[in-house]
Formats: structure tokens, sequence, C-alpha cells
């Protein structure tokens, strides 16, 4: 059991902070949380159901929110907001790309489950068009990989990507 980072109390309070690829942990009692200024609400109730229900309300609310925030957000050029985006399916202006950039992400990973357009290889093009999407796709995937700190896969898609290009000379 981990102890209070300021008095050395049992630790019943455990925050974790990532942010520009730096992960802070901080331990707190009870009474050093409510000192530093950690609200902390119904979650210190001992029941977890109510501990459970008083999370998911939370974020539900943050969610909410969010999609609120969304949809007000307008462009500066036309006046286009993001719900009239969302219900007519046009934008005013060339702008509203770069306003609506971050939500229309979202939007189009949500749909297609990727934020770029890979196309296909149509079949008579051959091995090497096939080959080339190969290696870009494991080139993306070992970019993800190590900036998700996953070193073991990243060493195993680099190994394949040379076994790749080795074919090619």
């Amino acid at each position: 059991m981990k102890s209070c980072q300021l008095c050395s109390k049992p630790a019943t309070v455990h925050l974790t902070d990532v942010s520009n690829n730096a992960k802070r942990e901080l331990h707190l009692c009870e009474d050093c949380a409510k000192g530093q200024g950690v609200t902390i609400k119904s979650y210190l109730n001992k029941d977890p159901a109510v501990a459970e229900s008083a999370f998911l309300n939370q974020l539900a609310q943050s969610q909410a929110e969010e999609a609120d925030d969304e949809q007000a957000l307008a462009c500066s050029r036309c006046g286009t907001t993001y719900g009239s985006f969302r219900s007519q399916g046009k934008f005013g202006c060339p702008h509203c790309y770069v306003v609506f950039r971050k939500p229309l992400l979202n939007l189009l990973e949500k749909i297609h489950g990727k934020v770029e357009h890979v196309g296909k290889v149509p079949s008579r093009t051959g091995e090497e068009i096939a080959r080339q999407q190969k290696l870009r796709g494991l080139r993306s995937d070992l970019e993800k990989a190590v900036r998700g700190e996953d070193y073991e896969k990243a060493a195993e898609l680099r190994d394949r990507i040379y076994g790749l290009e080795e074919r090619q000379a």
C-alpha cells in the first residue's frame, strides 16, 4: 500500500497525470487531498455502487459538455456552426476545415476507423505497389508503437520492414 507523499499516512487518493509524454503520479491521504483542493465528492463513499454511479454520471456530464462545445463551434469567416454542418453535411467555406479539424477527425475516425485514405491496389498493377503500401502501413504501425512505448512490437515491425526492403534490393 502506498503512503501519502505529504504526510506518510496511507494514501487513499491516487492521481495520475499524463501530459507531454510524461507521466506523474501523486498519492495522497484523504486529508491532504482536501488540503490540496482535490475534490473527491462521493468517490470516498465506501459503497462501490454509489461510487461507480457518481463516476459514470460525472463522465457522462463531461462528455455532454464537450459535445455542446463542439456544437457551438463556429467558423469566423462564414459563420457556419459545427451543429449546422452535422445536420446539413456541408461546410460554408474552406476555412471550416481548419476550424472544425478536431471534431471532424474524430467523426471520420468513428465512421471509417482511420483518418487517412489508404485506397485499394488494383490487381493488375502488380506486387511492387502492394509491397510499397505494406511498407507504408508497417512504418505507420512502427511509429505508433514507438509513440506508445511498445518497444517489443516496434522491434518486430522494424525487422519486418528490413525484410521487405531487402527483397526490393
